[in-house]
């Protein structure tokens, strides 16, 4: 027995030398910290899920691309907007890095990656994007009906600001997240919420929904090691909540007899796509259902998060609530509500949503990206099947191409006459909140519309102060880390201006 596990030892030893020595006859990997350290790094991730935090520190030691290597595996990162352009939209690379790992979330939740975000990239892809985006356009920004509908509903969430003047301390995080629910039901049917009772249906199932995926879409945890699935514990908690709130959310929005109606009528979102689908003879049921999760998870999380840091952020720059209210004053006034034509003439307004976009990065790492063959990129070699993690966080927060990264200065968007940076300007090259290229965010001009209604609607009619209320800290480091970032509450007071 023991000279067979010598054999063994040698063999493996041998193994293990030889691969080395290949390697170093390569072009070298990105660099990165060392042995002990990546399993330190790594068990810190699988504890504390703040890859973005630990990706910002080896960022300052090791550059722009840095490498996670624990034996044979490799995780490289992406560090800054430009080496992430040329990765994925260059023609030298795009076809070959914007595959998708396989993830738990994938596999256990989006019936093996039927959604739009996690498929690989490849021609089907590209045919669900269309029908995705397209679908998008139809029934969303610029379709009178649907914007009557939204304006309609921030109406709502103005009376209900206007009724809670006399609180010392309201829950404005609790109504953007009813407001946005109901916003993203209207989009996915074309209906509103026939009353109380079914609305607060529908935001239990969206929130309960979008909650658990929200802490499991980057769990490196499940990701690392699915079989906790089956163990006692916050993985098999996770898995079963995320398992029960999606069944939830196929029965509230994709039961047979909603499908029929709503495809009869091609209403919303669904009816759209339930015809297209049906159409073109090549999705399934449970492409339909991973693509309808996703436009609920991502509709309402990435919306919720950027607003409530937004508000979040007026109330600690009072002086920033008091110059968007004056530019709505002076180029929309308080006799008509605003609208999304308003925009072009918003500049500091504009520049304070993608200041906030910047500062506060609240989807803080990108979905990773696979390499399909081994590339060679500024002197390094990146394997075949290398995933690489887009770290946002770290592209907005570097003082390479930031000025004074953490601070909150809407001023850096604006030129020197006041107006907004073209979106060519090279500092707005640097922002990319809703990811590039190919994998970017179908619903990003969607997502920014609505936050721009919602800011200058409620800025237009409302001051928001702290009060005696404790607020969150503004720097979104200190929020918890979540696939979405957002704060734990928002208190405040409100006073009809």
């Amino acid at each position: 027995m023991s000279l067979l596990l010598i054999s063994a030892v040698v063999l493996l030893v041998a193994y293990l030398t030889i691969n080395w020595c290949k390697d170093q006859q390569k072009t070298p990997l990105p660099p990165g910290p060392p042995f002990l350290e990546c399993l330190q790094i790594t068990w810190r991730m699988l504890r504390k899920n703040d890859t973005h935090l630990i990706a910002e520190d080896l960022r300052k030691r090791y550059g722009e691309i840095f490498n996670i290597r624990l034996f044979s595996s490799n995780l490289v990162f992406l560090n800054s907007s430009r080496i992430m352009r040329k990765l994925s939209v260059s023609g030298q690379y795009r076809n070959v890095t914007n595959d998708r790992p396989w993830t738990f979330y994938g596999h256990f939740i989006c019936y093996g990656c039927r959604n739009v975000s996690l498929r690989n990239y490849n021609e089907m892809l590209m045919k669900v994007r269309k029908m995705v985006h397209g679908t998008i356009k139809l029934y969303g920004d610029g379709i009178k009906v649907f914007d009557d509908m939204v304006n309609g509903e921030i109406q709502i969430l103005q009376k209900e600001l206007e009724n809670s003047k006399l609180k010392a301390s309201f829950d404005l995080c609790k109504a953007l997240k009813v407001s946005l629910i109901r916003v993203i039901h209207i989009f996915l049917t074309n209906e509103r919420p026939k009353d109380s009772e079914e609305c607060n249906y529908i935001c239990d199932t969206v929130e309960e929904f979008d909650d658990v995926d929200n802490e499991m879409f980057n769990s490196v945890l499940l990701n690392t090691c699915p079989w906790v699935r089956f163990l006692p514990g916050r993985g098999r908690r996770l898995y079963k909540a995320a398992l029960e709130g999606r069944d939830k959310l196929n029965n509230l929005y994709l039961n047979s007899s909603i499908k029929e109606r709503l495809k009869g009528h091609g209403k919303g979102f669904i009816g759209k796509i339930l015809s297209e689908a049906e159409y073109a003879n090549e999705m399934e049921d449970e492409d339909i259902k991973g693509i309808v999760g996703e436009m609920v998870t991502a509709g309402y999380l990435t919306t919720k998060g950027a607003l409530s840091g937004f508000f979040l952020l007026i109330l600690y720059y009072p002086e920033i609530q008091r110059r968007i209210q004056e530019e709505i004053d002076d180029n929309i006034g308080s006799d008509r509500e605003p609208s999304l034509d308003d925009r072009g003439i918003m500049h500091y307004t504009n520049a304070a949503i993608l200041e906030c976009l910047r500062f506060i990065s609240h989807v803080p790492v990108g979905i990773p990206h696979v390499t399909r063959e081994e590339i060679e990129v500024e002197g390094m070699r990146i394997p075949a099947k290398t995933a690489m993690v887009t770290n946002y966080w770290s592209a907005h927060r570097s003082d390479k191409y930031w000025d004074k990264p953490d601070v909150f200065l809407p001023e850096r968007f604006l030129d020197d006459d006041g107006k907004l940076l073209p979106s060519e300007h090279i500092l707005r090259s640097q922002l990319i909140p809703f990811g590039i290229g190919k994998r970017n965010c179908v619903g990003e001009s969607f997502a920014k519309s609505r936050m721009f209604l919602y800011v200058t609607s409620l800025l237009q009619r409302f001051n928001f102060s702290p009060g005696e209320n404790k607020l969150p800290p503004s720097d979104s480091k200190l929020w918890m880390p979540n696939s979405t970032m957002m704060p734990a509450f928002l208190n405040c007071v409100v006073a009809k201006r």
